[in-house]
């Protein structure tokens, strides 16, 4: 719209020279001439404003004397009125915070406890209601702060709302992010696409931090306990199965020493005895009898 204002006022600069050449007597050709060039250069001025390039991942919405277009511009090269104004928009995934931020929100959970949580989130606009959005909010800008903004923080609390907050510390935090994405689309409608949202950090009251660690040390010292439980029970059963072994090797013996074999031993012993060897033989009376293999 500014160019083409700098056009019209060319424009009539140029005409005005024209209009007031015959009164500059010999230098009228001159004045004429210049007249000419300026009003060529402000219909330069006029068909460079007409001419609008929208790039890639952009949409336009023209806009004149307060009406809107219905009518988005797709990317390309388009031929509009000259005194026109085009607003550009992007309709490619946009995050929220920009470049790479997060955004803090504070929350309630279903027990009425406080969390503090960052969050980030992708969206979009869809280029088929930019002159809508345009025409009921205003620029890329006022629909961040508006609309992006105010859905994500009512949409994170009413979604935390309904969580309890074992469900807000659970590993399963994909679950409350669907929720939050549900509610912030919710709250936004159709007026933005929303892609993901991302919970990034969640932090609790102290209390609840404080109960939370202690939960997690009973946690850890009663699977110390299961551990060493679980050693005394493996020596208890190593001891019994060597006591078994022990038995058994026992009751095979004691079946073997029979009065034959005992007899069978004994004089095997007395073969392989040095000289002057003292023996004692026991007999049946009780009496023990005193040998000596050395003859002496």
């Amino acid at each position: 719209m500014g160019l083409a204002i700098l056009a019209i006022m060319v424009i009539a600069i140029g005409a005005m020279l024209r209009i007031l050449a015959p009164s500059m007597g010999e230098k009228t050709g001159s004045v004429r001439l210049l007249s000419y060039v300026i009003m060529l250069f402000g219909m330069g001025l006029a068909v460079m404003n007409a001419v609008v390039l929208i790039q890639v991942g952009e949409v336009g919405v023209k806009h004149f004397l307060g009406r809107v277009s219905q009518n988005p511009l797709g990317q390309g090269v388009h031929i509009v009125n000259p005194f026109a104004s085009i607003e550009k928009m992007s309709i490619r995934e946009q995050a929220f915070p920009t470049d790479g931020g997060i955004e803090s929100i504070e929350a309630q959970t279903s027990e009425q406890l406080n969390v503090n949580l960052e969050i980030s989130m992708l969206y979009r606009i869809d280029g088929a209601n930019a002159p809508d959005l345009y025409q009921r909010i205003g620029t890329e800008r006022q629909i961040t702060s508006r609309i992006v903004l105010n859905a994500v923080r009512n949409g994170v609390r009413d979604a935390v709302a309904t969580k309890s907050i074992n469900e807000i510390f659970s590993p399963n935090r994909r679950e409350v992010a669907n929720d939050m994405k549900r509610e912030i689309q919710a709250k936004a409608g159709d007026r933005i696409e929303v892609i993901d949202v991302f919970v990034r950090d969640v932090q609790a009251p102290p209390r609840v931090r404080e109960a939370i660690e202690e939960k997690l040390q009973r946690e850890q010292q009663v699977a110390a306990e299961a551990f060493q439980t679980e050693i005394i029970q493996e020596r208890a059963r190593q001891q019994a199965e060597e006591a078994k072994g022990i038995a058994e090797a026992q009751r095979i013996i004691s079946e073997g020493l029979t009065p034959e074999y005992l007899t069978f031993f004994y004089i095997q012993q007395l073969t392989a005895m040095p000289d002057n060897t003292v023996v004692y033989v026991p007999t049946e009376g009780g009496i023990p009898l005193i040998r000596n293999l050395g003859g002496r």
